[in-house]
């Protein structure tokens, strides 16, 4: 079984945390052709229980603003992650990371092979992946490296009720977090 290391659809793991800030939709591009994948992360969220637990994400927050990269992306010649609210009041990433070579995508589970040419990402049914340019074959989604691909993961979308009452918007944790 694949080691996934960074996981798309988790803030924090881009930055070296057992993050506790997830995203409701993750939107991840790879285009091999300029080694880059962008990674767009929407209506950011964390889950808080008890005060232990925001005590986490504000020291989470703290590595993310500083940009304190995990050592699997600090040799990437070019990373950089960006914010943005929308019309919602919702928070998003994105995320846009340039490597150097396809086996720097192993981390994200995502596996190159030579022969055939072929990305393949292991299908985890609860991402619930959904993929225009991709095929699914037995258990690995399989994208042509010529072309950029795209592919959607959701993996919250059907969190049990005792999480949802936990749930909370990013935003505003995010901002008085800045502007202290």
């Amino acid at each position: 079984m694949e080691v996934i290391k960074i996981v798309f659809f988790v803030l924090g793991v881009f930055f070296g945390e057992d993050s506790r800030i997830g995203a409701e939709k993750t939107t991840v591009t790879v285009n091999s052709k300029e080694k880059e994948v962008i990674i767009v992360q929407e209506g950011l969220f964390t889950l808080i229980k008890k005060e232990q637990d925001s005590v986490q994400v504000n020291s989470e927050l703290e590595k993310i603003i500083a940009r304190n990269w995990r050592k699997e992306i600090k040799s990437y010649p070019s990373k950089s992650c960006t914010f943005h609210t929308t019309k919602e009041g919702n928070l998003n990433a994105t995320i846009i990371l340039n490597y150097s070579s396809v086996k720097d995508l192993k981390d994200f589970a995502l596996e190159f092979n030579e022969e055939t040419n072929e990305f393949s990402l292991i299908n985890i049914p609860n991402w619930n992946i959904e993929t225009k340019q991709g095929e699914l074959n037995d258990n690995y989604w399989k994208f042509k490296a010529n072309d950029k691909f795209t592919f959607v993961v959701t993996p919250f979308k059907n969190m049990p009720e005792q999480l949802i009452s936990a749930k909370r918007n990013l935003r505003p944790i995010l901002e008085a977090k800045e502007s202290k």
